[in-house]
C-alpha cells in the first residue's frame, strides 16, 4: 500500500518540517505580540513565579478543574529565560508543535506522508476561536496529551512491546482529565478508539482480554491524580441545561460555528468585541465550500465504519474524530458555559481530532485529489485566521502591536514605583496582565473582589497604605468616573494621574 511505502521509505521528514514551520510561522503574530497576554494567560505566569519561589499549588490559582502542569512547566521556561511573556507563550506553542508531529506520524502511516501533512494543517489552521489556548496557555498540554494517547494507542499492535503501549496509551489519557477535566468532552470518543484499538488484528480472546486489561489498568492509573484532585465531575462543558438548547443553538449556528469553521471572520481589536468582516462574494463562496468540504469529511470519518474497502486501522481514526466533534456539538449545546462569540473555544476539542476524521478520506481518495478537496478549508482558515489575529497583523504581515510592545504598561510600572506604590487594583482583564508585566511589583488585584484568583494578593492590597486604582479605555467595564465620585464621597485623600493612556487614583488612606 501507499501507506507502508510511505512508512518505511523515510520520505516523510520533508512535508513533517513543512507541517511544522507552517504551524510555527502562523503563530508569528502572537509570538511577536507575546507581551499583550491578558489575565488569564498571565495568572499561568504569575503562579509559575510563586513556584520559583516555593510556592506550590495542586490546581491553577482560581480553578478546581485544572492542574498546575502548566505553570510548572512555565516555572521551567522561567529559570532559563526569565518570567517573560514570550518564555510563558513557548509553553503552548511547542505543546502545538509536538501536538502536529505526534497526528502527522499517526496519519503518515495509515494514509501516506503527504495526506498526512494536508490533514494536519487543520491544526496549523484556525481562527483566534481555536486558536485560544496557545495565546492563553489554558488547554493546550491537556490537546498534546490525548494526541498522545493516540499515537500510542494506534501504534501499539505494531510495535515491539504491544502492551506497553495499550497500557502507556490509556495512561496519558486518563493524565488528560488531571490536567484538564474539560477534556472529558473525549471520553467517550477515547474510549471507543482504544477499544477499537485492542481489536487490531487480534488472534483469540486471550490476546484481547490482555489487551483490554492493559488499557483499563492504563487509565486506572491515570485517573488516579484526578480523582485524588477532585477533577472527575467538575469539568468538560458544566452541568447539563436542557433550558439553554434554544439559546445555545442559536448562538453555535450564527456566531461560534461560523468563527470556529473560518466561513465567518471576526476582527478583534478595534472595541471590546471581535467585529465581523463582511467577505467578498467570491471568498465567502470558498469559505462556506471549505467549511462544508471539512464538516462532510468529519461525517464520513462515521460512514466509512462500514466500509470494508478502508482498513480498519484508518475507519477507527475517522470514528474517533467523529465522535469527537459529535459529543463536542452536544456539550456545546447542553452546556450552560457558552455566552457569546468567544465560545467557539469550547469547539476546539472538534479541531484537535479533526486530521483524524479526514483519514478514510484520505485514504480513498488519490493523493493530490484528497490534497486538492481539503484545500478550500485550508485557504478560508488561513485567511479568517490570520485576520482574527486583529491588531497582530496588516495584511500579510505580522506587526508588534502597542499593546504588544507593552510599551505603556512599563511606563506605568516605573511611575508607580517612583511614588512607593506596592499595590493596586484594575478591572480584572488588566489586573493579572499588569501584575504579570510588573513582576508582582506592584501588585494588581481585581476591582471585584469575587474576581481574586490568589488571596495572598488581597490581603496585601487590603493591608497597604498606600493604594493605585488603574482603568484604561481597553476595559470600558470599568470606568474612571465613578471610581473618583466614590472617593470624593468617601472624602479619600487622592491624586488623578494620567499615565500613558492610564487613569490612576494614588489614594492614601
Amino acid at each position: 500500500m501507499p501507506a507502508q511505502r510511505n512508512a518505511t521509505s523515510g520520505r516523510w521528514a520533508l512535508p513533517l518540517v513543512l507541517a511544522l514551520a507552517l504551524t510555527a510561522l502562523f503563530r508569528v503574530p502572537p509570538l511577536l505580540n507575546a507581551g499583550a497576554i491578558n489575565s488569564d494567560g498571565a495568572v499561568v505566569g504569575l503562579q509559575a513565579m510563586r513556584m520559583q519561589a516555593g510556592e506550590w499549588s495542586a490546581h491553577l490559582w482560581g480553578t478546581n478543574y485544572q492542574a498546575s502542569l502548566d505553570p510548572a512547566m512555565a516555572a521551567l521556561i522561567f529559570s532559563l529565560f526569565g518570567p517573560r511573556p514570550l518564555a510563558l507563550v513557548s509553553v503552548p506553542f511547542v505543546g502545538m508543535l509536538l501536538m502536529v508531529a505526534l497526528a502527522f506520524d499517526v496519519l503518515r502511516k495509515r494514509v501516506g506522508s503527504w495526506p498526512a501533512f494536508a490533514s494536519v494543517l487543520t491544526l496549523a489552521f484556525a481562527s483566534m476561536a481555536i486558536n485560544m489556548p496557545m495565546l492563553y496557555v489554558m488547554r493546550q498540554t491537556m490537546a498534546t496529551l490525548m494526541v498522545a494517547g493516540v499515537w500510542l494507542l494506534d501504534g501499539a499492535q505494531e510495535s515491539r512491546w504491544p502492551l506497553l503501549r495499550y497500557f502507556a496509551g490509556s495512561l496519558v489519557m486518563g493524565l488528560g482529565l488531571y490536567v484538564d477535566a474539560f477534556a472529558v468532552v473525549l471520553v467517550p470518543a477515547c474510549a471507543t478508539f482504544a477499544l477499537a484499538c485492542c481489536a487490531d488484528r487480534v488472534s483469540g480472546a486471550k490476546q484481547l482480554l490482555l489487551r483490554t486489561g492493559g488499557c483499563l489498568a492504563g487509565v486506572a492509573l491515570g485517573l488516579v491524580p484526578a480523582q485524588l484532585l477532585g477533577h472527575l465531575g467538575t469539568g468538560g462543558p458544566g452541568a447539563i441545561a436542557f433550558d439553554r438548547l434554544s439559546s445555545n443553538w442559536k448562538l453555535l449556528w450564527d456566531y461560534c460555528l461560523p468563527f470556529a469553521f473560518s466561513y465567518g471572520v471576526w476582527v478583534p481589536g478595534k472595541s471590546l468585541y471581535a467585529q465581523p468582516w463582511e467577505s467578498p462574494a467570491a471568498l465567502h463562496v470558498v469559505q462556506v465550500l471549505g467549511a462544508g468540504m471539512l464538516g462532510l469529511a468529519i461525517l464520513f470519518g462515521l460512514v466509512s465504519g462500514v466500509l470494508r474497502a478502508v482498513p480498519w486501522p484508518v475507519r477507527r481514526l475517522g470514528l474517533l474524530g467523529f465522535l469527537s466533534a459529535a459529543f463536542s456539538l452536544a456539550a456545546f449545546l447542553l452546556s450552560g458555559m457558552p455566552v457569546d462569540i468567544w465560545s467557539a473555544r469550547y469547539l476546539a476539542p472538534l479541531f484537535w481530532t479533526a486530521p483524524f476524521a479526514l483519514a478514510p478520506a484520505a485514504y480513498l481518495l488519490k493523493r493530490w485529489a484528497f490534497c486538492a478537496a481539503l484545500s478550500p478549508y485550508l485557504l478560508v482558515a488561513a485567511i479568517g485566521g490570520w485576520m482574527s489575529y486583529g491588531n497582530f497583523v496588516s495584511g500579510p504581515l505580522p506587526v508588534l502591536d502597542a499593546r504588544g510592545k507593552a510599551e505603556d504598561e512599563d511606563a506605568l510600572g516605573e511611575f508607580l514605583r517612583q511614588r512607593g506604590i506596592k499595590y493596586g487594583a484594575a478591572q480584572y482583564w488588566l489586573a493579572y496582565r499588569l501584575t504579570f508585566i510588573f513582576r508582582e511589583n506592584p501588585t494588581v488585584v481585581p476591582l471585584n473582589p469575587g474576581e481574586d484568583r490568589y488571596p495572598p494578593y488581597r490581603r496585601g492590597f487590603e493591608q497597604a497604605d498606600e493604594l493605585a486604582f488603574i482603568f484604561h479605555p481597553s476595559e470600558p467595564r470599568a470606568l474612571p468616573e465613578p471610581q473618583e465620585a466614590h472617593l470624593r464621597a468617601s472624602r479619600a485623600k487622592f491624586e488623578r494621574h494620567e499615565v500613558r493612556g492610564f487613569t490612576v487614583f494614588l489614594v492614601s488612606r
